[in-house]
């Protein structure tokens, strides 16, 4: 297909006034941009390890450690579901997102003041306002999460799709690498409220920024159906739909078995400064594996999906998630600290890998597999219906409470085998259509 060509399509998809492949490449970058600084924002409150830490020093009880965790995903996946209705009657869809993001700056902004003015000196209160601050940036998230993919659907080529999940996590992470160093400096800092604090203020302006980012895209009206329908009737509708297709289905499923593999992430740094009794200065050290791997294995998902197709992708991120919770468990009987922090980097490094691939396989197929008049409903369907085993982590730390961390990490590796056979359901490829994105081969 020619450029002129794949601009006529794109135009004809969107609507009238859509500006073809002009609106298409400004929005291409902008997305590329907002996932960037959010990618690099996030590594400072990266919730398997730095959220972890910070909760942890606020309490001693691994189930509240697991739910703050899993805050952050449960806020973007589960509200969803609510917008569909709303997003669906109107004609443009991006001020909605705008809106959100005032809120998740604010709520950042809201647990960074906290910090530090509270510090650790009244534990209890902190965490109150934290859990308070940090649900209204997670769940902000969510509400604005079905608009940022209806735009991205609408306006940005599907074939394009992977090439920009995979630049944003690339150069994002690759940026995030960089700061490595920076998030080692801070996290030596003695006091807790300094240390903290700055991680939460630089996330603060960097994931401010990629909102604003991402809000500056154009976006062509759409055309709405005058037939209003309660959030009930609606919901019904669109569920009916979902549920009969076998490819919503496959991926629903083999999304859910990822989730439930990666619960055991937090619980590494935990396992790590517990039982293996590594310094805190290692969660640098494991913060930039982690970084390192999600950057590295970018450039093999995306040549992974490119020459394989998605669900061969798919498959390699469950075998990828079985991996590192056991090198954790080979990492227990060896004696020798620098080996056991060795093995412990290796598995945050698959962890990091499994993040990306993730990310870059679901979201593709997702927005594939929704056809064009119902992606708000398949998308919100399908992230709400995903959003309550985002709880999953919390239930890991309540499971290692009362049992052992052994018993998480082997839990880990049976639901990676299901996400392993789950996937076999799924398309293996996330759009045929030829035309060439933008930027550097």
């Amino acid at each position: 297909m020619s450029d002129g060509a794949a601009a006529a399509t794109a135009a004809t998809a969107t609507g009238p006034e859509f500006q073809g492949e002009r609106t298409a490449r400004r929005n291409f970058r902008l997305s590329v941009w907002n996932g960037i600084l959010f990618n690099v924002g996030e590594t400072f409150i990266e919730t398997g390890t730095v959220l972890a830490l910070f909760v942890s020093g606020l309490t001693q009880r691994s189930g509240v450690v697991g739910l703050a965790v899993a805050l952050q995903d449960v806020g973007w996946y589960l509200p969803q579901v609510l917008t569909i209705a709303l997003i669906e009657t109107r004609r443009r869809r991006l001020p909605l997102y705008a809106w959100m993001a005032v809120l998740r700056t604010g709520g950042l902004l809201a647990t960074t003041l906290a910090v530090f003015l509270l510090g650790d000196r009244h534990p209890g209160l902190l965490l109150g306002v934290f859990f308070a601050a940090f649900s209204i940036y997670a769940f902000a998230g969510g509400f604005a999460a079905v608009s940022f993919y209806d735009v991205v659907g609408r306006t940005i080529p599907l074939s394009w799709h992977p090439r920009m999940w995979a630049l944003r996590m690339f150069y994002g992470g690759l940026l995030a690498a960089a700061c490595g160093f920076v998030l080692q400096a801070i996290l030596a800092q003695p006091d807790f409220a300094t240390r903290f604090g700055l991680l939460f203020g630089i996330a603060t302006v960097l994931i401010g920024a990629g909102t604003l980012a991402f809000a500056r895209c154009h976006e062509p009206p759409v055309e709405v159906s005058r037939k209003a329908l309660h959030m009930g009737a609606h919901l019904r509708e669109n569920a009916r739909v979902a549920a009969r297709d076998p490819k919503f289905r496959a991926l629903f499923g083999t999304r859910v078995a990822l989730a439930g593999a990666s619960t055991v992430a937090p619980f590494f740094v935990l396992y790590a400064l517990g039982p293996l009794g590594l310094p805190p200065r290692a969660v640098g050290v494991f913060v930039t594996a982690r970084i390192a791997g999600f950057v590295v294995s970018n450039l093999a998902w995306q040549w992974c999906a490119t020459h394989f197709g998605h669900r061969s992708l798919m498959r390699a991120v469950a075998l990828v998630g079985a991996v590192a919770p056991v090198l954790v468990l080979l990492a227990t009987p060896v004696a020798d600290p620098s080996a056991r922090t060795a093995l412990l980097a290796v598995a945050f490094a698959l962890v990091g890998a499994a993040v990306s691939g993730t990310n870059i396989g679901f979201q593709s197929l997702l927005l594939a597999i929704a056809p064009a008049a119902r992606r708000p409903s398949y998308v919100g369907l399908m992230n709400s219906f995903v959003g309550p085993f985002m709880l999953l982590p919390a239930f890991a730390g309540w499971l290692s409470d009362i049992t052992a961390p052994a018993v998480v990490f082997l839990g880990a590796v049976a639901s990676a085998a299901l996400a392993w056979g789950l996937a076999a359901r799924l398309p293996q490829s996330a759009a045929a259509e030829p035309a060439q994105p933008p930027g550097h081969p």
